[in-house]
C-alpha cells in the first residue's frame, strides 16, 4: 500500500449485489479488495473489476479498513462475526441472516462499533418525505405494503434456480428475499408486537419455499398493517398505501412519487429527481457508510438492531404459518 493511502474496503461475495457494491465503491473513489470462497470465482472478480482479490478471509479482513458482507444470506455470519471481532466497521446486506444462529453474538460484538444493514429503500427521497409526513399529529389508521415480480425475471441473465433466492432454507423465498418491505414497516411505524402470516407456493417456478406471502403486523403502538411479498407477479410492483384519519398517502416505486389524497383532492407531494435510477439508492447508502468512516458520530441509516428485528419478524411469520396463529414477538424464538 502506498504511503498515506487509505486501507481498502473489503467486499465479501461476488453475486449481483456484491458486484453492485464493488462498482459503487469504485465510483465513489474508495479502494476495494474482494474475497470469495472459491479460487476460480476470486479470479473472475479480479478480472471483472481490476481489483486485488484474496482467498483467505482472515487475511482479507486484516488488510481492510471496513468490510461489506454481500454473500448469500446463509453465509453472512462467518464474515460478519470475523469483521466485528477484528474491530472493523461492517456493512451487512439484508437480511441479517437466514436464522438466529450467531445473531446474539453479532449483536454483542456490535456494541460500540460501526454497523450498517443494507436496506436501501430508507434512502428513497419519496419515502423519506412519507416518513416526515407520518411524524405529524394525524393518527395512522393502517397501511399496506407490497413488493413482487416473477423470480425468473429479476435477473434474466442468470439461472434463478442456482441462487439462494430460490431456496427458503438458505434465506430465499419471498418472505426473506423481499425483507425491504418489513424493514419499511419498522422504519415508518415502529416496533412490531404481533405477527400473523400465510406463506404460500402459487407458481410453477422451481422454488423451494414461499413465492407469495401475506403478513399482518400489529405494532407496539397498536397500528395494524398488511404486507404482501411475491416472486410470481407478471408485472413489477412496489407500493405503499398509508391511511391516516386526515389523508391517504400512496407511494409508488415505479414512478418514484408520493401522492396525498383527501376527498376528491389529489396531489403529488414528493417525487424523485429527473434521471433517478434504482442504483442511486445503493449509492446513497454506501456514500453514507463511507461518511460514517470519516465521522463516526453520524447515525446509521439502518442499524443492526432494526435488521435483527426484521429477522425476528420473519421467523415469527414462519412460526405463525406453521401453527396457524398470531405470534407475539417476545415468545417467537
Amino acid at each position: 500500500m502506498a504511503a498515506g493511502a487509505k486501507p481498502p474496503i473489503l467486499v465479501c461475495g461476488g453475486g449481483a449485489i456484491g458486484r453492485r457494491h464493488i462498482g459503487n465503491l469504485l465510483q465513489l473513489g474508495a479502494p476495494v479488495i474482494g474475497w470469495r470462497a472459491r479460487a476460480e470465482k476470486t479470479e473472475e472478480m479480479a478480472r471483472e473489476f481490476g481489483i486485488p482479490t484474496m482467498l483467505d478471509l482472515d487475511e482479507a479482513i486484516e488488510a481492510a479498513s471496513a468490510v461489506v458482507v454481500a454473500t448469500a444470506t446463509d453465509r453472512h455470519m462467518e464474515p460478519a462475526l470475523k469483521a466485528l471481532r477484528a474491530g472493523k466497521p461492517l456493512f451487512l446486506e439484508k437480511p441479517v441472516s437466514h436464522d438466529r444462529a450467531g445473531v446474539d453474538e453479532l449483536a454483542a460484538l456490535a456494541q460500540g462499533k460501526m454497523v450498517e444493514v443494507g436496506c436501501q429503500l430508507r434512502a428513497h427521497p419519496s419515502l423519506t418525505a412519507l416518513r416526515d409526513r407520518l411524524a405529524g399529529p394525524a393518527k395512522i389508521a393502517g397501511y399496506r405494503l407490497v413488493m413482487g415480480q416473477r423470480l425468473d425475471e429479476w435477473r434474466p441473465d442468470s439461472d434463478y434456480r442456482q441462487g439462494y433466492s430460490a431456496d427458503a432454507a438458505r434465506g430465499g423465498g419471498a418472505l426473506f428475499d423481499l425483507v425491504h418491505q418489513i424493514d419499511l414497516a419498522l422504519w415508518l411505524f415502529g416496533p412490531v408486537r404481533q405477527v400473523a402470516a400465510m406463506l404460500d407456493k402459487q407458481s410453477d417456478l422451481a422454488i423451494a419455499g414461499d413465492d407469495f406471502s401475506s403478513l399482518m403486523l400489529r405494532h407496539a403502538d397498536g397500528t395494524v398493517g398488511q404486507i404482501q411479498l411475491d416472486m410470481v407477479s407478471p408485472a413489477y410492483r412496489g407500493a405503499a398505501e398509508v391511511v391516516t384519519l386526515e389523508d391517504v398517502f400512496d407511494w409508488s416505486l415505479a414512478t418514484g412519487t408520493l401522492t396525498r389524497r383527501r376527498g376528491e383532492e389529489s396531489e403529488i407531494v414528493a417525487r424523485v429527481p429527473d434521471g433517478f435510477q434504482r442504483n442511486d439508492l445503493f449509492l446513497a447508502h454506501m456514500r453514507h457508510f463511507l461518511s460514517r468512516l470519516d465521522d463516526p458520530a453520524l447515525p446509521p441509516l439502518c442499524p443492526l438492531s432494526d435488521g435483527i428485528a426484521a429477522l425476528d419478524i420473519m421467523l415469527a411469520a414462519r412460526k405463525s404459518h406453521a401453527e396457524e396463529r398470531f405470534v407475539t414477538l417476545e415468545t417467537a424464538r
